[in-house]
């Protein structure tokens, strides 16, 4: 994308790399997901409308899911659930995030190309929005695990387990990495995530709809966080103020619907 003067609009390419732009980037396309409901489309709600459906079918069959994954948790199948899950981690995926980080940079020094840096910072903001967004809904649902409660319509205080933070970090990372190279790297990147939602079932930490509803809300990241690092289009602007009269200081937001 180019400016009338023909600068380039490409994301991440502008004279501030630092941490300012990098919050506001987040922030940015916090708001903008939050404030998705405001901004109806037929598809979008047909889109919505077919993944609850799917959750609630999930939902009805999350007992039997269970019961039957709980026959493996102390197997060979439970050992490897155990292994895979660790990809969801967040702190593993993020170590994986900045490798790639690190690789993006190195690709774009020797080559000065910026595809691959562009696609590392791009996984990373999807980690963290997919971190933040998935454990405020668990917060506010407040159902119990598992591991916890034999009925999944019982419900707690506290960190709950809907929707699952594994599957929707890993499906917004994998989303990225799906639209930014394509479907052959995408397979492989939805396979994973796939894994892990299945270990964390198998695990017994996770009812099946949570992992659905992890999966959906991290497509829905990811691909909304790919498209608008590619387009690069302002949502919310900062206005830091200062009045040293009356020592009055602090940040005013701005944004358009």
């Amino acid at each position: 994308m180019l400016t009338n003067e023909g600068h380039s609009l490409a994301p991440w390419e502008h004279e501030d790399h630092g941490w300012e732009r990098g919050f506001k980037i987040l922030g940015d396309d916090f708001l903008y997901l939050i404030t998705s409901p405001l901004r109806p489309t037929v598809e979008g709600v047909l889109t919505a409308g077919a993944i609850g459906a799917a959750i609630g079918g999930f939902a009805l069959l999350d007992r039997d899911i269970r019961d039957a994954a709980g026959n493996h948790r102390h197997d060979r199948l439970g050992e490897y659930a155990d292994g895979i899950s660790q990809l969801g981690n967040a702190p593993v995926l993020l170590g994986l995030n900045v490798v790639g980080l690190l690789a993006g940079e190195l690709s774009r020094q020797y080559s000065g190309d910026r595809t691959h840096l562009d696609t590392a910072l791009a996984t990373t903001e999807a980690q963290i929005l997919a971190i933040v967004l998935s454990e405020g809904i668990g917060y506010a649902t407040m159902r119990s695990t598992p591991r916890e409660s034999r009925d999944p319509f019982t419900f707690k205080l506290g960190r709950s387990s809907f929707p699952s933070s594994h599957a929707t970090q890993t499906f917004a990372v994998a989303t990225v990495l799906a639209d930014r190279y394509g479907w052959g790297v995408g397979t492989v990147a939805y396979a994973a995530a796939t894994a892990v939602g299945a270990a964390r079932i198998l695990q017994e930490r996770h009812w099946s709809s949570d992992v659905v509803a992890g999966a959906a809300l991290g497509w829905a990241i990811g691909f909304a966080v790919s498209r608008r690092r590619s387009e690069d289009p302002p949502y919310l602007d900062f206005f830091p103020f200062a009045d040293p009269g009356t020592r009055t200081y602090g940040l005013l937001m701005s944004t358009k619907f």
